[in-house]
């Protein structure tokens, strides 16, 4: 990922990771830009968008990223599980909590979350459903492990399974995957999501 001219000079010193100020942000803007590749961070950074979804970036990249997005008064989540020469354990969410200061991370693994509470960052667990069977199984993990956020994908599943997972788990829930029209997105926001993530730049205001 080219990071030459998006690196702010100095980390951000104080930075609010909390729920609230995501939640609150969502309600404005509720779209979350998922970035794969460096260059699509300026056209993300330029957007109205207050988050942004690291996808796949080397580790050795994440602090200017991640910077970057935090000078701009966006906040920054990395999805711990993709990323390269990243530990996918406690002791990597420790290093972008402490080393790179994320407002959150982004994990399909129930074992992350609690490591992220206990490093006071935002926990966004991913619910990736390829069939109804894998369903209920799913939402098990998910009440065990009680994620500030949910986000389901792929997007197109979320209004067949919404009834089933908040009637047990009352959490706020961004629909991603195959999010890439207006008609996905006003399908998922009329079924009551907090927002969408996408790596589709048309959908980012």
């Amino acid at each position: 990922m080219a990071t030459r001219a998006i690196v702010p000079p100095v980390r951000p010193r104080a930075l609010d990771g909390s729920v609230k100020r995501l939640e609150e942000a969502f309600r404005r803007i509720p779209v979350a830009a998922v970035i794969r590749r460096g260059e699509e961070l300026p056209r993300a950074l330029a957007s109205q968008v207050p988050a942004i979804f690291f996808l796949r970036a080397p580790a050795f990249h994440l602090g200017p990223l991640v910077w970057a997005v935090q000078a701009k008064h966006k906040m920054a989540f990395v999805h711990i599980d993709l990323i390269a020469g990243l530990g996918k354990d406690r002791a990597g969410v420790t290093f972008l909590a402490r080393e790179i200061g994320v407002n959150g991370i982004i994990t399909s693994h129930s074992g992350l979350v609690a490591a992220a509470r206990a490093e006071r960052v935002i926990a966004i667990q991913r619910l990736l459903l390829y069939d109804d069977m894998a369903l209920p199984s799913a939402l098990s993990a998910l009440e065990h492990a009680r994620p500030d956020i949910v986000e389901v994908l792929p997007g197109v599943i979320y209004p067949l399974v919404v009834d089933q997972i908040r009637a047990r788990l009352p959490l706020p829930i961004i629909v991603g995957g195959f999010v890439t029209e207006p008609g996905h997105r006003d399908a998922a926001m009329g079924r009551g999501a907090l927002a969408i993530s996408t790596s589709t730049s048309a959908l980012w205001p």
